[in-house]
């Protein structure tokens, strides 16, 4: 003959544990056997239940980032700390920098990858009215695929996700919606960072951003940043790089973005 010890986890009968289980169990029962909307609304079987929709990736939503509260504390941390971090480390040089003071924006800044530093060099160079009213275009996948991460660069460089694997209709209309209202975007055609240094093939999404919106594209060159941070390290080296600014490209009407 065996003896059980009782589970403290149970309730005994005329406990206040088992009069708070009896308690929830009436309020489940009253809230299925009241009418909407005190009880839940229930879904036609006739009609598919939508799925939720993703919150992070190329769905991510940056509306927030734009907002003023958060364009002020972005704008004293790419002024005070990030401008100066990357005087000191990069000591970069800008050649045709005179074009940046004549744009007139929004523009498509396009530029070679070759390291994760690109970005902040790019936006360090550019006069204060255009580097804080500029988004970046991110990989949805790298940079958007963890909460942490999507807050981080949406945060603090203004990034938007955009798929670089296949054509998502709403990276794109995300972006042209940014043109349309100002923004200065900037977009790496290659897709992602060259593994050998040599330029990767270009992708059409900058192409078809300034056909559509008809704003000039401006080619930026980048060299050096390959030797400071390149591909696979986890070390910053100081180092000198070179940025080099091109003429504005103004599409012509009727031009075809493949082309």
């Amino acid at each position: 003959m065996s003896t059980r010890t009782p589970d403290p986890r149970r309730a005994l009968p005329g406990s206040p544990a088992a009069a708070r289980a009896l308690l929830g169990r009436a309020k489940g029962a009253l809230r299925r056997d009241l009418p909407f909307p005190w009880s839940p609304p229930t879904w036609p079987t006739s009609v598919p239940a939508p799925r939720d929709r993703p919150a992070l990736g190329a769905a991510y939503e940056t509306d927030w980032a734009r907002r003023y509260p958060v364009r002020l504390v972005r704008a004293v941390l790419l002024d005070n700390v990030l401008r100066p971090a990357v005087h000191l480390l990069a000591a970069p040089e800008v050649r045709g920098g005179e074009l940046l003071a004549l744009l007139d924006p929004p523009v498509v800044f396009v530029a070679n990858h070759a390291s994760h530093l690109d970005t902040p060099v790019l936006l360090s160079l550019l006069p204060p009215r255009l580097r804080h009213h500029t988004v970046v275009a991110a990989a949805a996948d790298h940079f958007f695929d963890r909460r942490w991460k999507a807050h981080l660069w949406a945060g603090l460089l203004s990034a938007v996700p955009v798929e670089r694997h296949r054509v998502n209709r709403r990276s794109a209309e995300v972006a042209l919606g940014l043109i349309e209202d100002g923004w200065n975007l900037f977009i790496y055609p290659e897709g992602g960072r060259t593994p050998d240094g040599w330029p990767q093939p270009h992708r059409g999404g900058a192409a078809y951003l300034a056909v559509r919106s008809g704003r000039p594209v401006v080619p930026l060159h980048l060299r050096g940043t390959d030797r400071m941070l390149p591909r696979g390290a986890d070390r910053l080296r100081r180092g000198r790089v070179t940025v080099t600014v091109g003429q504005p490209l103004h599409p012509e009407p009727g031009e075809d973005a493949r082309a």
